[in-house]
């Protein structure tokens, strides 16, 4: 299954490079909207979301695509630890 919220961003940029970007904007403090805010200003299918709530974005893209957002987070959560 893909990640609703990356497919958005296929062609555009590779998925590996945006999870790494997404960890160095963590390191340095960051929060996930204003990472978000950022990726949004090169990225134009990125326009029009919420990403001042991604929770909730997230959720509806999940749902959306049929897919279950517990199982992404988890993958997630998995890949950061496999970085640290």
């Amino acid at each position: 299954m893909q990640n609703p919220m990356l497919s958005l961003l296929q062609g555009s940029q590779s998925q590996n490079n945006i999870m790494m970007q997404a960890v160095g904007a963590m390191m340095r403090g960051e929060s996930p909207q204003a990472f978000m805010q950022n990726l949004a200003k090169s990225n134009p299918q990125l326009q029009g979301l919420d990403l001042n709530n991604l929770n909730q974005t997230a959720e509806q893209l999940y749902q959306k695509n049929g897919q279950d957002i517990n199982d992404a987070k988890s993958k997630i959560s998995q890949f950061i630890s496999g970085i640290k």
